[in-house]
């Protein structure tokens, strides 16, 4: 797929803030508004932009706390993964789920509203007869960063 550095700005621009309007977004690229909506189309069909989204102060509405655990499956056959995968993407709170190589096999992120409903989920985990040998809990003290994307500057 080929992608010149004016579509590169763009992806960049919408990353950054989803609700630009097309005039600033051709603006910032030097394009004309229906050059630049042109491009933002390819770029969605290409499914380059999956989706628009606004990023939330939820801690406003709520309280929360996010926890990070690390797991580690008994068995490694394909089914295993499989069956532990279509579990956890079926649940809520985990925010984030990552397969990992290394010691551990997957890295989930779970949000939720106080350490008793962690421990519900993670006992609903191990009830559940998914394959999990062990798990290690990390609670989060402080957000320090969060971009809700892949920095396209660090990848490209």
């Amino acid at each position: 797929m080929a992608l010149d550095s004016i579509d590169l700005e763009i992806l960049k621009n919408l990353q950054q803030d989803g609700r630009i309007s097309k005039s600033q977004l051709a603006e910032r690229v030097n394009l004309s508004a229906s050059a630049c909506f042109e491009r933002m189309r390819r770029l969605e069909q290409q499914k380059l932009i999956l989706s628009y989204h606004a990023n939330i102060n939820v801690r406003v509405l709520a309280q929360y706390e996010v926890f990070f655990a690390e797991l580690t499956l008994k068995s490694h056959r394909i089914y295993d993964f499989d069956r532990f995968e279509r579990h956890v993407a079926k649940l809520g709170p985990v925010a984030e789920c990552y397969a990992l190589g290394g010691g551990i096999d997957y890295l989930l992120k779970v949000i939720t509203t106080d350490i008793e409903s962690y421990q519900e989920i993670i006992e609903d985990l191990l009830v559940a007869d998914i394959g999990i040998e062990r798990y290690c809990t990390y609670i989060c003290t402080k957000m320090v960063k969060t971009t809700g994307g892949i920095p396209l500057q660090a990848v490209l």
